[in-house]
């Protein structure tokens, strides 16, 4: 009896045990069946992961191509300050010109459409292989980190709404899948948007000069300085004094080497040529260092090739303003002054070199859009100017009293532009007391004109604003727009909101001839003591490079105008 119990037992024993290992086997065949399902599914993802990455880095390559092409495309010049539908018309069709020579590049094929509210040109698809053939300029576009997969590939299309013919945008769509099927294939496209805009590199800075500039007392520049002066045996070219900030870079056209050739230090360097700064991150300065204060680096040997329009006579022509005004007619009487002048005192010289002018005088008159004539060296006491004032001198300069004008202001509001005709850049060395406009007394400055580029356009004309002692200490200039003269001087309470831009080349000059920000004594001979006040430059690069200059039309790229965009962005609605 006890004998069949157990082999009872012993059977039901086993037969449990079948079914747990059965059970066992079953979820062991379920989890390796999800095991694998995963696997497969991680193998796709990661596949369709690269793929994604892959048509980035091709999207990324063809912007690059896009930018290399846009920046070799044909250019047209302009004096006007703003790009008409026209010119923006003929930078289009130079583009599509110059995309169309560059075919064979681009995927076999430029392709140009007009729809109802666009117009676009597309190129073919660029694959790997194509864009890295020797030769190709192209080649270089792949440097994202593209694989060098004959796959991947990317094309581009180029288009403008017909309501806003001066912005450019550019779509590059890449790609990367091995599937022949076009609804499988992974695509990535990016936009960038480009401005059909004149150039105007000059007002990236807060002053830009050809000659040497000073920058003192306390004065607070936002943003860079540049200066082509390159004569070290004689000078840094650029200086500035303790108490000044400057929220920008230096940048000096002498290389580092020809400074350190004539034992001249702009800021002081360790043993690898690198700034010195201490435990707090404070740039450390010696006496030898003719940048004193702060600011953000100094760079060396910076090219300038009279590639940079509104720094040069020739890139100058003001005629159309000219053409807007009628001669001022007759004035109030006469007044003798010098110019230099002795401190406190027009009517006496400052030196033996003075030259003294007869003054017509115009007093207490609100003028709009008026000339005054080559030779009238005109005094305006209390006036206020609307519009345009344009001051006549002779394009070919004459040391001549009565080929030139010599302009002084006292106690003036300007509402308008000050403009003056382009007289050639003299050799003689008292050009600057010929041609001059000088700010005295109260100078108030609050343009309301249509003219918002500048205040002063007075190419080769000695411009100072608030360049007296005694006579215009309590003077105080807020001034909209480039300030541009052959030497720029601006001492006193000013705050400017724009350029300044002195365009006379000061390399056959030993001495003087300064562009001085804050300090009356630069040891030139029309200084007349020190005028206590703060100077600040705040310049606007977005701002329009004003007309009358010269300067090719070009395409801008807008660096915060990148974004990843959804494919159907770039379809054909």
């Amino acid at each position: 009896m006890n004998t069949q119990q157990s082999s009872n037992k012993k059977k039901i024993r086993r037969g449990m045990a079948l079914v747990a290992a059965m059970i066992f086997v079953m979820v062991f065949m379920a989890v390796s069946v999800g095991m694998m399902t995963m696997s497969s599914t991680n193998i796709q993802s990661a596949a369709n992961h690269r793929y994604a990455n892959s048509a980035l880095n091709a999207a990324l390559s063809g912007l690059e191509v896009a930018r290399y092409h846009i920046q070799q495309a044909p250019v047209i010049e302009t004096y006007s300050n703003t790009v008409s539908d026209e010119e923006a018309d003929q930078m289009w069709d130079k583009l599509y010109s110059h995309l169309q020579r560059h075919s064979a590049k681009l995927g076999g094929k430029t392709e140009k459409k007009k729809f109802a509210n666009k117009i676009e040109i597309r190129t073919g698809w660029v694959s790997m292989n194509e864009s890295a053939t020797p030769g190709n300029a192209q080649g270089v576009a792949w440097a994202w980190g593209l694989r060098r997969r004959g796959s991947a590939a990317f094309s581009l299309c180029f288009f403008r709404y017909n309501s806003d013919p001066r912005s450019v945008y550019v779509h590059s769509i890449g790609r990367d899948n091995e599937s022949e099927d076009d609804e499988q294939t992974i695509t990535r496209t990016i936009e960038m948007k480009w401005l059909i805009a004149k150039q105007s590199a000059v007002l990236e800075y807060a002053v830009a000069s050809r000659g040497r500039i000073w920058v003192e007392q306390g004065s607070i520049v936002h943003g860079p300085l540049f200066s082509t002066w390159n004569r070290p045996e004689i000078s840094a070219g650029i200086q500035t004094a303790a108490d000044t900030i400057v929220k920008g870079t230096i940048n000096t056209a002498i290389p580092l080497e020809d400074l350190q050739k004539h034992r001249i230090q702009m800021e002081t360097l360790d043993e690898n040529n690198q700034p010195v700064f201490d435990e707090e991150g404070n740039r450390v300065h010696s006496p030898k260092d003719t940048i004193q204060g702060q600011h953000d680096g100094i760079n060396y040997d910076v090219p300038y090739n009279d590639d940079m329009p509104g720094m040069r006579p020739e890139d100058y022509n003001t005629s159309s303003y000219k053409a807007m005004c009628a001669p001022i007619g007759n004035s109030e009487g006469t007044v003798s002054e010098y110019f230099p002048y002795a401190e406190g005192n027009y009517s006496r010289p400052k030196s033996s070199s003075s030259i003294k002018y007869t003054r017509r005088v115009y007093q207490n008159r609100t003028l709009n859009n008026i000339r005054v004539p080559q030779g009238q060296h005109a005094l305006f006491k209390k006036c206020t100017f609307e519009g345009i004032l344009f001051i006549e001198a002779l394009s070919n300069y004459s040391d001549n009293i009565s080929c030139t004008n010599n302009i002084r202001f006292e106690d003036c509001t300007f509402k308008g532009i000050i403009v003056t005709d382009v007289p050639c850049a003299p050799s003689n060395y008292a050009w600057w007391m010929r041609n001059s406009l000088t700010f005295t007394g109260t100078s108030t400055f609050e343009n309301t004109s249509s003219f918002q580029e500048a205040t002063v356009l007075a190419p080769n004309f000695n411009v100072n604003i608030g360049s007296t002692a005694q006579v215009g200490k309590n003077s105080n200039n807020i001034i909209k727009g480039a300030i541009v003269g052959g030497i720029v001087d601006v001492y006193g309470d000013a705050t400017i909101h724009g350029t300044i831009i002195s365009m006379y080349d000061t390399s056959a000059h030993t001495s003087g001839y300064v562009t001085n920000i804050g300090d009356a004594e630069d040891g030139g001979s029309e200084s007349n003591g020190n005028i206590v006040g703060q100077i600040e430059i705040m310049p606007d690069p977005d701002q329009l490079l004003p007309s009358g200059i010269k300067s090719p039309i070009v395409f801008k790229v807008l660096g915060n105008s990148y974004t990843e965009v959804p494919r159907q962005r770039t379809s054909e609605d």
